[in-house]
């Protein structure tokens, strides 16, 4: 049992005699040695200076101690770098050029700021006992905490540092270590991947990745995920798949794709039953339905761990279980490329390549309604980003000409517009090509020019294949011999695209 009660106190000058922890796991900048990018980096991406100004307006509040370690003769705060760095900056705002004004300015109300230049400190016996309290207190939510990030960090040094899961769990047993055991792999998983895009490898090297990793846990702790990939993981903390190597990098492409491009986040997926959740959920069943058509024997049977899969339930209380980039099977913390197919038998080509599969959704992921839209329209978005656009090209024609003329609609009445008083109307009834003509209108007037020629296709057919103009919306909404196939579905809804991504940004 941890006890604290027995380490020294000691009071320390805060710029002499204690300094920065340079393996902090707060830091973005991993590979800080100088005390100088450390504090800059607390400020940048901690909020130090927001500290600064706690302190300076309410004091310097002394309910938690901070803990220094002593390495190579020296003190290194290994639990309050954050107060450190602040006290420090109080003390000489120069040390943080780029905040220095903004410190100085707090540190003038300060009566006498040398009544801060020393701090009480605790002395860890070693850095096993100060990783107990450090993990306790930050993973514990006692306090502001880490970030997902962070919180994965933390574990995944543990496991580099070659403790297992069963020496963690017992190291620590007030926290929930499976789930951040998994959510450190995880990370390993998808970055181990060797994406075809330089664009998306480079992604996941940035901030942005790291502070998306809530919206990939919304993915990758979901049971739609878990049945789709067959990903276990055992007592042990090692993992197994159903799925090849291959698949999963595909799998992985599409979800970083849609990270990348803003159209999978905490908004989009803020349910299982979201239109954004079911059309990723779709598309990755489609993945590995393709995989298994093109070749039966890319997937295969979890590798089972020397204690057995655990269950879902059993790994996280979430109900997801602990997945990571190792298996039973391949060595743990060493990933291998996901891109290289690791049995013999998904090695072996297929001996007849399968026919590429035909889209079955149509893509509205850059297709985001806007708060202030109606209600009956976000609904229509969201039936439409699900439909199988192969197995129902009328209904989805259909629902394409609808939701063309609301979506209209509710861009001129974002902009305080009636259409009808434009002179846009018949018998005082708005309909498809009197929002198209007002919109033309509105574009030729307000830019962007490039639309005037694309409204101007689909509205008159004459610069695009009739399936691609109103006239055509029309006939499908009013001609009972009218109809369309997949393809045309698709051409349609490729035409008005620009469209109305347009129009969802009023």
């Amino acid at each position: 049992m941890l006890d604290t009660s027995r380490w020294p106190i000691e009071m320390l000058d805060v710029l002499r005699a204690v300094h920065l922890d340079p393996k902090n796991v707060r830091l973005e900048t991993a590979d800080a040695k100088v005390e100088a990018d450390i504090i800059e980096d607390l400020f940048v991406n901690e909020d130090a200076l927001g500290l600064v100004e706690g302190i300076c307006k309410i004091g310097y509040l002394t309910h938690e101690t901070p803990v220094v370690l002593k390495r190579q003769g020296k003190y290194v705060m290994v639990e309050g770098n954050r107060r450190l760095a602040a006290l420090k900056a109080i003390q000489n705002p120069m040390l943080v050029p780029d905040f220095q004004a903004r410190i100085s300015a707090h540190a003038s109300s300060l009566p006498d700021r040398s009544t801060l230049a020393k701090v009480r400190v605790m002395v860890a016996p070693n850095q096993t006992e100060a990783d107990q309290l450090i993990a306790a207190i930050h993973t514990g939510n006692l306090r502001k905490p880490w970030s997902p990030s962070r919180q994965a960090a933390f574990f995944q040094a543990q496991i580099d540092s070659g403790r297992d899961l069963g020496e963690l769990l017992d190291r620590y047993p007030t926290i929930d270590v499976r789930k951040f055991v998994f959510r450190a792999h995880i990370m390993n998983l998808f970055k181990s991947v060797k994406y075809d895009d330089a664009e998306l490898q480079d992604f996941l090297a940035t901030k942005k990745w790291s502070r998306g990793l809530s919206t990939l846990a919304r993915i990758y702790e979901s049971k739609d995920f878990l049945a789709i990939t067959g990903v276990a993981m055992n007592a042990n903390g090692d993992v197994s798949k159903k799925i090849s190597n291959t698949v999963f990098k595909d799998i992985a492409t599409e979800i970083v794709r849609g990270m990348y491009e803003e159209n999978i986040n905490t908004r989009s997926l803020n349910s299982v039953s979201s239109p954004r959740y079911t059309q990723l959920m779709k598309e990755l069943r489609q993945i590995v339905e393709d995989a298994n058509e093109a070749d039966p024997s890319v997937s295969g049977d979890p590798v089972p761990g020397p204690r057995g899969d655990i269950s879902p339930t059993e790994a996280s209380p979430e109900g997801a279980p602990v997945e990571t980039g190792a298996s039973s099977a391949e060595p743990p913390r060493s990933a291998q490329p996901i891109d290289a197919v690791s049995t013999s038998k998904s090695r072996a080509p297929a001996k007849r390549p399968a026919p590429k599969k035909k889209p079955r959704n149509l893509d509205l992921g850059q297709i985001k309604a806007p708060e202030g839209y109606p209600e009956a329209l976000k609904s229509l978005l969201g039936e439409m980003s699900v439909v199988d656009v192969q197995k129902f090209p009328n209904g989805t024609f259909l629902m394409t000409r609808a939701v063309l003329e609301k979506s209209i609609k509710a861009f001129a009445e974002a902009k305080t517009i009636d259409i009808k008083s434009t002179g846009n109307n018949q018998n005082g009834k708005v309909q498809l090509g009197h929002a198209l003509n007002w919109l033309l209108d509105h574009v030729k007037s307000n830019g962007p020019t490039y639309l005037i020629q694309v409204i101007e296709g689909v509205r008159t057919g004459k610069l695009v294949e009739y399936v691609n103009s109103s006239d055509s919306l029309n006939a499908i909404n009013h001609n009972h011999h009218f109809m369309v196939d997949s393809d045309q579905a698709f051409s349609m809804w490729a035409s008005i695209d620009s469209v109305m991504r347009y129009l969802m940004k009023p």
